[in-house]
This record gives C-alpha cells, sequence and structure tokens, in this order.
C-alpha cells in the first residue's frame, strides 16, 4: 500500500511540473465548417469567356497570331474567345482607342484581313469555341464617314456642334432618335454573321443606347445566328429586360477583392444570393477579377494580393453560377497595368506554373453542374461551395497553409496558400 502512494505522489508532481509541461502535446480537435447560407437552384447558361486585347499580338498580323494560342486559350476551359474591337480605327482626335471605330465594315490592317478574321472564327468552332466581337454602338471615331454624310445621326449642342459623350474627346455621340442610325447600326452587326459566321457581340457602354434599339435589334441578330449572344458593359437590370444574356457585374469584382484582402466570407455569399436573386432565369452575370479597363489602371496582382491570391479569388468566381472573364494576360501574371490604346508585349511563357494552374482548376470546372442549389461553408479562411449532389470546392482565402474539416464535419484536408480544391 506504501509503494502506491509513492508512486501516486510521484505522478502528481510531475504533472505538476511546469518543466515538463512544456513537453505536452494536446491534440485540440478541428471545428466544423460553420453553414453560411444555400443559394436556390436557377437555370443558367455557364461560359467561360477569354477576353483577347488584340493590341497584345504585335503591331501587324494579330489576328492570326490570336489563332496560334488557339489550343492554350482552349485549355482554360474557354467556351467563348471574345476580341475587343477589329475594326478600322479613327485618326482625328485620336490617342489610339480601339474604341474610335472609322469604319464598322472594315477589318484594322494591323490586325489582318477580313480572311484572316473568318480564319480564325472557322479554327475556333473547330476547337469547340464561340467567337465574340466588341462592338461599339455609342459612338464612332471623328473621320467615321458618317459624320459627313449623316450629320443627323448624332447629337449636338446648342450651337449645331457635334459632341462628345462624357468628356472621352476623341468620340463623337450617336443619337439614336435617328431611324436612319438604328437601321445603318444594324446592318453593320449582322455583316459580320454573315461574312465571318461571329457568334455574339460584347456591346460597348450598352446603357447609353437607347432600350428600344436593343428590343428591335437582338431579336434581329438572334434570328440571324440560331444561339448568337449578346454581353452587355453594363451592370443594369434592365439589360435584360433589353434582350441581353450576359450583363457585366462590377460590383461583384468589388466584393471579391474586399474578400481575398481579409473581408468576411458571409458579406460574400449574402451579396452572391442577392445578385442571384436579381438574374432572371436563363441570364447570367460576368464575373471577373479584371478586365481591359480595370487592368489599364492596375495589375490584378496588386488588387487581389498577387499573381496567387489573384488565382484563388477568379477559381472561386469561375465556381459560381455566372459566367466567368479571364482576361488575356492575367494567366501570365503580367505584373504592369495595360494601357489598351497602345501595342504591349507579353511573355505568354512568364509564369507556367501558375498557366498550369488555371488551366486544371478551370478545366476540372468544365462540365460542372451549376444549376443546382448550392451551400457555402466558412472555416476560419476557407470557403466552401457545396452543389447539391454535384461537387464541393473548397478555396484557402489567406497566404498560409492550414488544415479544416470539410463540410461533412468529418473528413480533414491539408490546404495549402491560396489553394483551390475540388471535389466531385
Amino acid at each position: 500500500m506504501k509503494k502506491y502512494w509513492i508512486l501516486l505522489a510521484a505522478a502528481l508532481l510531475l504533472a505538476c511540473n511546469p518543466a515538463e509541461k512544456r513537453n505536452v502535446v494536446i491534440d485540440t480537435p478541428l471545428e466544423p465548417p460553420v453553414k453560411l447560407q444555400t443559394v436556390p437552384a436557377a437555370t443558367r447558361d455557364n461560359y467561360q469567356i477569354y477576353q483577347v486585347n488584340t493590341k497584345l499580338y504585335g503591331n501587324s498580323g494579330r489576328l492570326k497570331a490570336i489563332q496560334a494560342r488557339l489550343d492554350d486559350i482552349k485549355a482554360l476551359g474557354t467556351d467563348i474567345v471574345y476580341l475587343m474591337p477589329i475594326y478600322t480605327e479613327g485618326t482625328k482626335k485620336a490617342f489610339g482607342s480601339p474604341y474610335a471605330v472609322k469604319d464598322y465594315k472594315a477589318v484594322n490592317s494591323a490586325c489582318g484581313s477580313l480572311s484572316d478574321l473568318k480564319d480564325l472564327v472557322k479554327a475556333a468552332h473547330s476547337k469547340g469555341m464561340k467567337v465574340m466581337l466588341d462592338w461599339v454602338p455609342n459612338h464612332t471615331a471623328w473621320d467615321n464617314a458618317w459624320i459627313s454624310e449623316h450629320p443627323d445621326w448624332y447629337k449636338k449642342d446648342g450651337n449645331g456642334n457635334i459632341i462628345a459623350p462624357n468628356g472621352w474627346s476623341d468620340v463623337a455621340q450617336l443619337d439614336y432618335s435617328s431611324e436612319g442610325l438604328q437601321n445603318a447600326m444594324l446592318d453593320a452587326m449582322k455583316y459580320w454573321i454573315a461574312e465571318a459566321d461571329i457568334d455574339g457581340y460584347r456591346c460597348d457602354y450598352a446603357n447609353g443606347v437607347a432600350d428600344a434599339f436593343w428590343q428591335k435589334a437582338i431579336p434581329e441578330l438572334k434570328a440571324a445566328k440560331s444561339g448568337f449572344l449578346m454581353l452587355a458593359e453594363a451592370d443594369l437590370d434592365r439589360m435584360f429586360t433589353n434582350g441581353f444574356d450576359i450583363i457585366y457585374d462590377w460590383d461583384m469584382q468589388e466584393e471579391a477583392r474586399k474578400l481575398i484582402n481579409g473581408g468576411n466570407p458571409a458579406d460574400f455569399v449574402t451579396f452572391y444570393s442577392n445578385e442571384q436573386g436579381k438574374t432572371p432565369a436563363g441570364k447570367t452575370r460576368l464575373y471577373f477579377v479584371t478586365n481591359h479597363d480595370k487592368a489599364s489602371e492596375n495589375s490584378p496582382l496588386d488588387l487581389f494580393r498577387g499573381k496567387d491570391g489573384t488565382f484563388a479569388t477568379y477559381a472561386l468566381l469561375a465556381a459560381l453560377n455566372a459566367s466567368p472573364m479571364i482576361y488575356g494576360s492575367q494567366e501570365a501574371a503580367y505584373p504592369q497595368p495595360i494601357n489598351f490604346f497602345t501595342v504591349t508585349s507579353v511573355d505568354w511563357k512568364a509564369d507556367p506554373d501558375l498557366t498550369a494552374r488555371y488551366k486544371n482548376v478551370l478545366s476540372e470546372l468544365q462540365g460542372l453542374n451549376r444549376d443546382s442549389a448550392c451551400t457555402f461553408y466558412a472555416s476560419d479562411r476557407i470557403l466552401y461551395i457545396v452543389y447539391e449532389g454535384s461537387a464541393t470546392i473548397g478555396v484557402n482565402l489567406s497566404n498560409s497553409g492550414t488544415t479544416a474539416l470539410l463540410p461533412d464535419g468529418k473528413t480533414e484536408y491539408k490546404f495549402g496558400a491560396y489553394e483551390v480544391k475540388i471535389w466531385k
């Protein structure tokens, strides 16, 4: 009995010794993720879009250079190749903007020829991709023939002088109260369907154009080619009513920026859910971390915590029930702003590891059924998206690795910094 009490006393002494306590490892159980919200099922057409700034492809032969990269573009899960304006640019009062269109029915010689465009479209179609052109309906270059031939197609000030829109001094504002203008614009839009077999338009500053024009033009364009798509560079819901299939979501870019920079995942999910609730069935919103306008101000690397944070943010957006868009150069981690008025050289092989990550994740997301209800969960800086009976996507929003439980509350996974993991 005495021996028992001696051993017990020794054990208690050891347990209370601070020096010994330092070597004790306490295995704290992981907390299960917190359910944030379930977003109801919604039937939508989702497209992975790749925006091509043609001025990243040299001073000449741009369309052929783009065609040579179609396999790499396709490998990013691309459904639609969207070309920034390929039309002849004005020179009067010009700054080099491709959005100052001199002739709506002519290919800019720096891009190539109509034959080059036809070849590009045909090659894209053979790889299962659509081609969308950028359309500029709100204004023209100052040396567009319409100014001298049809001055009544333009808005004027009190002195009868044609005005520039929004302080954009290199372009002249069109006036859609003119039926002649409406007919000419629609004729020009139909031209590229007939001549080059294009599949859609991204319409620049679409909300600057009269709603009545879109309500007239879009049905005719869709009648001209089955499956024709219309994307509005506008975040106004009335663009859906006007017939557009996809509209820009500028606010989502800001919400995504806040999230990757330490924002509350619950706030992000609430914003997304509200946007989905306002989007009609069959329609979709365009999500992006950058585009030609945003990239002219900042590289996305400066806004989204470097190339890895940008990748994680974009992958999250690409997994949502919307249409995500890559701005060409993003996948190569181009570190500087890009002035789309000037020719810029991009090394497409600058970061092969990052490019491969984009390709791997976006190819995995292809075919994902986003129409089902999805539930969001959060575990510290891990955000999960669970599509019913389809897939679970986990995104680490942090620059440090961590081990977390999956939404089932049982399975552990060790995430790397800014890792994106998909379980199907």
